[in-house]
């Protein structure tokens, strides 16, 4: 299906509605949905029963990105999934990043920090994809270390390991689209609750787009100028077509 997409601008008023006083839903509840619909769209994408490979890496960035990708690698574990986050620059500011941890660790999910070595899991014999969790719509560039050379060494790796990543491609503009050297062309996209600008710099050939953030009723996507996603049954993701 087509699809329209927000600015950075018009998202981040999305959320701040969402979390408002009148609506009332928590940063909490928002990260849980999210993050359970890019395990989701893995899940689709790359069936349990169509391999052998079952470990997938998580890149966790420092905000609202990485607390996604926190909460996708417990839902992957639950699916079945063998789930290794890399969690680089750990949000201290905000106890429940804190949390999203601890509930990683009783799940047996390893965390990896930023002087362990991350790059033995991007071996396409026993990794499914990496989920791309480091920055979100918010992002502004240039790309700064350690996250710099996060990006180097996935776009070496891209053509043979998939790329998952949430709502925005790292190193990618919310509006303009891929502005980094190193810019990596994810096989999958999962945008959340609506597509951003970059959505449509995508090329349908190279990278499968879903739709998930399963939380607006018709009403208020009309309220920001898109139309409800077509979601099935209980699905918390949907697949969408190029424009």
């Amino acid at each position: 299906m087509p699809f329209k997409t927000v600015t950075s601008k018009l998202a981040a008023q999305l959320d701040r509605d969402l979390m408002g006083p009148e609506i009332g839903f928590t940063l909490e509840q928002l990260m849980e949905l999210a993050g359970f619909s890019v395990a989701q769209a893995v899940l689709k994408e790359y069936p349990l029963a169509a391999s052998t490979k079952t470990q997938v890496l998580v890149l966790a960035g420092p905000g609202n990105n990485g607390g996604d990708g926190l909460v996708c690698a417990r839902h992957l574990k639950l699916f079945g999934f063998h789930p290794v986050v890399y969690y680089p620059k750990p949000n201290s500011k905000t106890p429940f990043f804190s949390r999203l941890v601890n509930q990683l660790k009783f799940f047996n999910i390893p965390v990896l920090n930023v002087d362990e070595n991350w790059t033995q899991f991007l071996d396409s014999d026993s990794t499914v994809c990496v989920v791309d969790a480091l920055f979100g719509f918010s992002f502004k560039p240039p790309v700064r270390e350690p996250f710099g050379s996060i990006l180097q060494q996935l776009h070496k790796v891209q053509d043979r390991l998939p790329i998952v990543s949430v709502d925005v491609p790292t190193g990618w503009d919310v509006d303009e689209g891929p502005v980094e050297p190193n810019s990596i062309i994810p096989k999958v996209l999962v945008s959340l609750t609506v597509p951003k600008p970059c959505a449509s710099k995508i090329d349908s050939l190279e990278t499968q787009h879903y739709v998930g953030g399963r939380f607006v009723p018709a009403e208020f996507a009309h309220k920001y100028k898109f139309e409800p996603f077509p979601y099935e049954n209980a699905d918390q993701v949907v697949k969408l077509s190029p424009n």
